[in-house]
């Protein structure tokens, strides 16, 4: 794929240290329709609001809007960049005001060929530390393909139509994230990635049907799905897979269900009945 040989980027680690912010937190509680609580431990998956890859010069950006390639992260001669999953382990709670360091390693590249073409697969290790103990192990996985040529304005589609919610889960919970939404969850993360929010750009450019709903936004609102449906939970690992993509608009489906004691199948669903993401949760004994 590419002349430079990107194995010489495994192994790589980089650190950065932030402060865990409690105004972040209570504004993504407000995102997820919560009151928010500026002294309470971060939500599990409050890390993500720190350390954006894309606090950089603007001189620093991609046309994607995401930083550059070529520093830190490999050079993958890959235009096109999604969340492909999570793999995370909660430790211990983070509170605001607590120093956080986050350690990043880059685990592995894979290069593979699929139905779309080549693609290429790079494993982050994240290791964050609150006031030097172990908060949180977030294992990122990166996928990285082709771009699609699209006619200018040919991918434009209207949302799909809703569809009913599935059955044989013990709960289900239906969001809509809107344009405001994927607004508010770029600022709150930082994230510049223009498949977000610049419209003719997602669907001229990256061949798109309409603005791409953040994965992680969707990873976060399952994950809050089943911590409301269970208050008393507590999180010890959670694990996600993004199937296919979901838009702006769009009716979701996130549903979950006990496949063990102690361990609970989750999915957010698109319409027509697709599997969007994947996830698993283990609760602590």
């Amino acid at each position: 794929m590419s002349e430079t040989n990107l194995q010489d980027w495994v192994g790589r680690s980089a650190t950065a240290t932030e402060t865990a912010d409690g105004e972040r937190a209570t504004r993504l509680a407000t995102l997820l329709g919560h009151d928010g609580d500026k002294a309470a431990p971060l939500f599990p998956l409050g890390h993500w609001l720190h350390f954006s890859e894309d606090d950089v010069p603007m001189s620093e950006l991609g046309a994607d809007g995401h930083a550059a390639l070529g520093g830190f992260m490999p050079p993958v001669p890959l235009p096109r960049r999604m969340w492909a999953g999570s793999d995370l382990t909660f430790h211990a709670p983070i509170l605001p005001g607590q120093s956080i360091e986050r350690t990043t390693t880059i685990e592995s590249i894979t290069e593979k060929t699929g139905s779309t073409g080549p693609l290429c697969f790079v494993v982050l290790r994240h290791e964050i530390t609150a006031d030097g103990t172990l908060a949180t192990t977030d294992g990122h996985t990166i996928v990285y393909r082709e771009a699609t040529e699209a006619p200018a304005g040919s991918a434009a589609k209207p949302p799909r139509e809703d569809s009913p919610a599935p059955e044989g889960w013990d709960w289900v919970k239906s969001v809509r994230p809107n344009e405001v939404t994927l607004f508010r969850y770029s600022a709150l993360t930082f994230n510049s990635h223009r498949i977000h929010y610049d419209y003719p750009y997602v669907t001229e450019v990256e061949g798109y049907p309409g603005l791409v709903t953040h994965g992680p936004l969707t990873a976060t609102l399952l994950l809050d799905a089943f911590m409301s449906t269970h208050p008393e939970a507590v999180v010890r690992e959670y694990r996600f897979t993004a199937k296919s993509p979901l838009f702006v608009n769009e009716q979701i489906h996130l549903v979950g269900r006990e496949t063990e004691p102690g361990i609970h199948e989750l999915q957010a669903i698109a319409p027509g009945g697709k599997t969007a993401i994947a996830a698993t949760v283990t609760m602590k004994n």
